[in-house]
């Protein structure tokens, strides 16, 4: 804030008197408008914001300076203009190694000394005095005529610096560390400049700066606002522009530049005021300059890019705006949009920094405000997800303001590369309207009492979110139940869950350590207040909801609550995939508490044996498969009825021990000449009888000696190779043997064969059924001939007749009749 020393643009030699220039015209403006100290601040911030540097981060003192400040050469000049007050020293302020320096001419009546710098002569410790050294220090300028308000006007090209003027007020283009800021008075011409040293604007262009100002405040330090892109003055002092280095000298920690700290390895890039990782320099053109900082400042940078920042992929070259510390992709489409598109810098970062999220969040960080710019709808993140905010809520939310909201756009929320669809696992909501609490899982909010909060794990009235209430009503960016096979565990309860059919099925420890889609190690813990009161779960899985068991992976798909075998489909023929389960929820349903988001269904027993033939043997074998149905087996019960050839079916008998029978496989004794027919039944794990099964009969054949009546001719015999130990024997044509009284509709004769035996012919009433060749290359007892099944016939008679010629041999063992 001082005139200049002679006309704008004209040099002047340095003055042969020892006590230098003592300028006329004094910035009185100032001690009337500067009356208090501006805040004080530290010059290391992490909101830096320029693009690439390789200034140092110390400059250190001027050439020209004979002492710190120039206090061995300012002293007796100043003495000899007749000052008795304190030396030239140091405010506090200092940025990039310039200090700002006093006492202040226009406060303290300091004289004013000319610098000792050749060219065009500055008044130590006047405003332009300040940025003219540091331009010179740090840009390499030559000085100029200006007053503080003429600095950026005035500034030429040709001084030197390849510096750019800036107008207040360009979108995307806050003032950044390293400008020079021109401001201007209606009070007099000679104005203010300073020297931005730090700057937090987001992108929204709300913010303030930390400004070096010299004969001006106490400490040399003044915090400015910055609204909408536009830099606020103080008092009648406005600032309409400021010089800006393109290459980033004034600003070593600003966007773009390269870094490496004392004492590591690696080198980064700022972008946002964040350190991203540069992995490979390939894609920056090769080797670039870096600038070496402590490893205190590198503590003191952001964790995150700031807000509203744009950065590219190195490699795919893709753009993002940055939001809650994630990189939000821009689309072509948007970009126009986008505030300060086209004027802000564009930071490229590693493309590894991408994949493996180095001082990049994968998604924005909780509570972040977003706002399309394709449609205009606004959304607070909330796991990652966006939930919407309508206007009407927007008032609901605690923090919501416009000038806390990012604008991005609309890509994200189609390509979901940096936005979850839903909330991550675990997030605790609020709503904002009806004040219920939820903990997220599987997309969806699960309701939690104020008992329970406090024994869900994580949760604190810090940790919770508050979002509107629409999202709760119209399940936007929430399910309305958690997805399929979602892992839960309420607390309190000894078991865990996996959702199917939007129902919650139960995990027993040992399916949870076979089976890794089941595991509960990292399951989400919840209340079990949406288990009692079934908002977002419901009591059973919906019908036609797939299911595969994990330890026997067979399927079955829900109807009416019952989970039903599908025996022959592979997962690809279902509607749906299956959901992973554990066996036990379908072999204990139907049972009380954990078990009964699975209704039970009588299982149906099928019999494989004995076969329905007609057998010789003592016993019978009677197996069947456990039937695979909702609700397993616990028992079988089995039960048997039987008829003699002549005689009808007595009651069906289960004997006390196969009432609750548990092996599929039993061997019993049957009776010589008796039909026996069998069925079996199950009772589930849940009580309930199934149906009797299908009967499974055999039949055991006569003994030769069941005959009604037998012609001349036989002759009897005994031995152990014949059945029942006897046996009639005959050379006669003709001969016959007869049973009455018969019920019947297959038949069978069992005989001796050998090489010299003959045949017989078998009749039932009047009708023959067959004729056997009992002749073999060797002699055989016991063969069961049969015949093919024929109309069912009741109180027959049986007569087998020997049609062999006389002398061959036919030795009748016995006969096999059955009508099942």
């Amino acid at each position: 804030m001082t005139p200049p020393n002679r006309a704008a643009d004209r040099p002047r030699r340095r003055p042969a008197t020892s006590l230098g220039i003592v300028l006329a015209l004094l910035c009185s403006l100032l001690a009337a408008v500067v009356t208090g100290s501006g805040a004080t601040l530290g010059v290391a911030d992490a909101s830096v914001v320029a693009p690439t540097s390789v200034t140092p981060l110390d400059v250190g003192r001027p050439s020209w300076w004979v002492g710190d400040c120039d206090a061995t050469r300012w002293a007796p000049i100043a003495a000899a203009a007749g000052w008795k007050g304190v030396g030239s020293h140091r405010m506090g302020a200092s940025y990039l190694g310039v200090p700002v320096c006093g006492p202040r001419p226009a406060v303290d009546h300091s004289p004013n000394v000319l610098w000792g710098r050749g060219g065009w002569g500055e008044s130590e410790w006047q405003c332009v005095e300040l940025a003219q050294r540091f331009m010179a220090q740090v840009y390499g300028t030559a000085a100029f005529g200006a007053n503080g308000s003429g600095v950026v006007a005035n500034y030429r090209t040709s001084y030197g610096g390849n510096l750019v003027k800036v107008t207040n007020g360009t979108v995307g283009q806050a003032p950044q560390p390293g400008d020079v800021v021109s401001f201007t008075t209606p009070r007099n011409i000679f104005g203010h400049v300073g020297v931005i040293a730090t700057s937090t604007v987001d992108g929204n262009g709300d913010g303030s700066v930390a400004m070096l100002t010299q004969n001006d405040s106490l400490d040399g330090w003044r915090t400015l606002a910055v609204v909408g892109w536009r830099l606020q003055g103080f008092g009648t002092l406005t600032p309409y522009g400021w010089l800006h280095d393109p290459a980033g000298r004034g600003n070593p920690l600003g966007d773009g530049a390269f870094i490496h700290v004392t004492g590591r390895t690696g080198t980064w890039r700022i972008a946002g005021g964040a350190p991203v990782l540069v992995n490979s320099w390939a894609t920056f053109g090769g080797v670039q300059p870096t600038t070496t900082i402590a490893p205190a400042q590198f503590a003191r940078l952001k964790s995150f890019p700031q807000d509203g920042t744009y950065i590219s992929d190195s490699l795919t070259k893709r753009i993002f705006r940055m939001a809650g510390g994630s990189p939000q992709a821009v689309s072509s489409a948007d970009a126009a949009r986008l505030p300060g598109w086209g004027t802000a810098d564009v930071v490229a970062v590693d493309h590894y920094s991408f994949l493996n999220n180095d001082h990049l969040r994968p998604y924005p960080a909780d509570r972040t405000l977003v706002c399309r710019v394709d449609n205009g709808y606004c959304y607070q993140i909330a796991g990652g997800a966006p939930l919407y905010v309508p206007k009407a809520d927007m008032a609901t939310l605690p923090g919501w303001s416009a000038k806390t909201v990012t604008q991005v756009s609309g890509l994200e929320f189609t390509t979901y590369g940096h936005l979850r669809p839903t909330p991550a696992d675990g997030t605790f909501l609020c709503d904002a309207t009806t004040k219920q609490c939820f903990r997220t899982a599987g997309g969806a909010p699960l309701g939690m009492s104020l008992a329970d909060s406090p024994r869900v794990p994580g949760w604190n009235n810090a940790s919770s979110i508050t979002v509107a209430h629409w999202e709760f009503a119209h399940s936007s960016h929430l399910r309305p139940y958690p997805v399929d096979g979602t892992v839960v565990c309420p607390v309190g309860d000894v078991r865990c869950y996996v959702f199917a059919g939007r129902a919650p099925l139960p995990i027993t420890p040992a399916a949870a350590s076979a089976a890794p889609a089941l595991s509960t190690t990292h399951a989400t813990k919840v209340s079990p207040w949406e288990f009692a009161h079934r908002v977002h779960v419901l009591q059973r899985p919906l019908n036609g909801t797939a299911l595969m068991a994990a330890q026997s992976k067979t399927l079955y798909v829900v109807q009416s609550g019952v989970a039903r075998y599908v025996p022959s489909t592979t997962p690809a023929d279902l509607a749906t995939p299956p959901v992973l389960i554990d066996q036990n929820a379908v072999d204990n349903a139907g049972l009380a508490g954990p078990w009964a988001h699975l209704l039970s269904n009588p299982a149906s027993v099928r019999m494989s044996s004995p076969d329905l033939a007609l057998t010789t043997a003592s016993t019978a074998t009677l197996s069947w498969t456990a039937p695979v149905a909702s609700s397993a087996v616990a028992s079988y019960a089995i039960r048997y009825e039987r008829a003699a050839a002549t005689g009808a079916f007595a009651p069906w008998v289960t004997p006390k021990a196969w009432t609750t029978y548990k092996p599929t496989k039993v061997r019993i004794a049957i009776a010589r000449g008796y039909d026996y027919c069998f069925q079996v039944r199950a009772t589930n794990r849940a009580g309930q009888v199934g149906p009797w099964s299908p009967t499974r009969c055999t039949a055991s054949a006569l003994d030769d000696s069941a005959a009604t009546s037998t012609s001349a001719g036989w002759r009897r015999s005994s031995s152990a190779l014949l059945y029942a130990g006897t046996g009639m024997r005959t050379t006669t044509h003709g001969a016959w043997w007869k049973m009455t009284g018969v019920a019947l509709d297959r038949i069978g004769v069992v005989a001796t064969t050998c090489a010299t035996c003959g045949s017989v012919s078998v009749w039932v009433n009047r009708v023959r059924v067959g004729v056997i060749d009992l002749s073999g290359p060797a002699v055989a007892y016991q063969q069961l001939v049969t015949f093919p099944r024929f109309a069912y016939t009741s109180g027959a008679t049986v007569t087998i007749v020997v049609t062999s010629a006389a002398g061959r041999t036919v030795q009748l063992d016995g006969i096999a009749v059955s009508r099942t």
